[in-house]
């Protein structure tokens, strides 16, 4: 790989990154995406759609890059949710791996990599900016060597599965927690079951209970059967209204 070609898929990804980066800034702060960037806020009533013109909403801006880092992880479980939680923790997660990588890769593979002579053995005429003598296939032949890059790929896969399961650890944790903490939430667990068939021999309550003991042991706990629908509409009503 030349230099210079290096250089230039940086810069057009560096371009590219800072126009959507410049697009996001803008497109959050406009009324009409408040349903999509603010979901919560809207169902909640938090914020309003403003329709009158205002030139702050069309200048980017990196106030929200700030407010975004300072939020502790309480502080999502709260606002947003355990999904938002786990959402960062796969970006603390890639920096992790990331930054290890990084490590291993500039400070012990590169420098092993460039102190080889394979490729001004093979090639006589490779170019003096050339990123070439940094990669593996400039180790000699035959030179032990190549253990290094054979030790740390599995160093960097017991690497990158320890930190997978401290990560599974924390967050089946953290899951487990948050369930025990929130509110009943018997919606969630709950299954409507429609158009039951006719069983000879049986009722619907008892056909609707053999199935899910035989099916479901380990998840079933009752059932309820609902012959008269506008009285279950009346219930579900008076709720919504108490709420």
């Amino acid at each position: 790989m030349i230099l210079s070609a290096l250089l230039t898929s940086v810069g057009i990804n560096l371009g590219l990154c800072f126009l959507f980066f410049t697009l996001y800034s803008i497109l959050r702060k406009q009324p009409g995406n408040a349903k999509v960037y603010a979901p919560r806020l809207v169902a909640e009533g938090k914020t309003r759609e403003d329709s009158d013109f205002n030139l702050e909403r069309l200048l980017p801006s990196t106030n929200w890059v700030r407010r975004a880092w300072q939020p502790s992880e309480e502080d999502l479980l709260s606002t947003s949710g355990l999904d938002a939680v786990v959402f960062m923790r796969i970006f603390t997660f890639s920096l992790k791996v990331f930054t290890f990588a990084g490590i291993l890769g500039v400070f012990i593979l590169l420098p092993f990599n460039y102190m080889g002579n394979q490729l001004s053995t093979d090639f006589s005429d490779l170019p003096n900016k050339s990123l070439e003598s940094f990669s593996i296939s400039n180790v000699d032949d035959g030179s032990n060597r190549l253990w290094i890059h054979f030790c740390a790929a599995y160093v960097f896969t017991a690497f990158v599965c320890y930190i997978l399961y401290l990560e599974y650890d924390y967050i089946s944790s953290r899951r487990i927690a948050y369930f025990y903490s929130s509110k009943p939430q018997p919606h969630q667990f709950t299954v409507l079951v429609r158009g039951i068939p006719i069983s000879s021999g049986s009722s619907y309550s008892e056909s609707v209970e053999n199935f899910f003991r035989e099916y479901y042991p380990s998840t079933y706990l009752s059932h309820y059967v609902v012959h008269q629908t506008s009285k279950l509409q009346r219930l579900i009503v008076s709720i919504l209204c108490e709420a």
